[in-house]
């Protein structure tokens, strides 16, 4: 058995993730092959900091199940390797990331029975025990495209690459006169 793990490209680490998928992994008797991020790499998972989005496409595409983080971009990216990806949403409150829209995120999509979620060890082992059958094959040219520009976007962001503006035209600067009997917009 194969397990494809992303963390994101996130810069906070996410050790969790990795431990669990390791321990896991262990238990079911998979190997693992994962994008760690600025997660350093354990013993026994294969790890890439970052990789190109079509590299993890591709990835995923030869798996047989995807565990991933909560970040939209990588979900869609697991859904469009048809997998119904175990997502390990970041979580704030152990310093995994910035706010809680992972959580948010990962809880709605499991509510509309999108994802599976694990939110321990115990969960992450049983999901991986149990078969995980493919998504029908559904083509979608727009959600397609979508997900190659998003990517394309993220990775010319990682690269330094976005081209930059002038300071001054990232900015509307404008004066608003208003007569006396004009209404306020507050």
């Amino acid at each position: 058995m194969l397990i494809v793990v992303s963390v994101g490209t996130d810069h906070h680490r996410f050790d969790r993730l990795l431990e669990w998928v390791a321990v896991a992994a262990d238990r079911v008797g998979a190997e693992v092959v994962a994008q760690s991020g600025s997660t350093p790499a354990l013993d026994g998972v294969e790890c890439f900091d970052f990789v190109a989005a079509d590299e993890l496409a591709e990835l995923m595409l030869r798996a047989d199940a995807v565990v991933c983080h909560g970040g939209p971009g990588t979900i869609a990216l697991a859904r469009s390797a048809r997998h119904r990806p175990i997502v390990v949403a970041r979580d704030p409150r152990l310093g995994e990331h910035v706010d809680d829209h992972q959580l948010r995120f990962s809880a709605a999509l499991a509510a509309d029975d999108v994802i599976d979620r694990a939110a321990s060890i115990e969960e992450l082992v049983s999901l991986l025990a149990s078969p995980r059958s493919r998504l029908e094959a559904r083509v979608d040219e727009a959600s397609c495209n979508a997900v190659r520009e998003f990517t394309m976007l993220i990775e010319s962001l990682n690269a330094g690459q976005l081209p930059t503006r002038p300071w001054r035209s990232r900015f509307l600067l404008r004066r608003v006169h208003r007569s006396p009997d004009t209404p306020s917009s507050r």
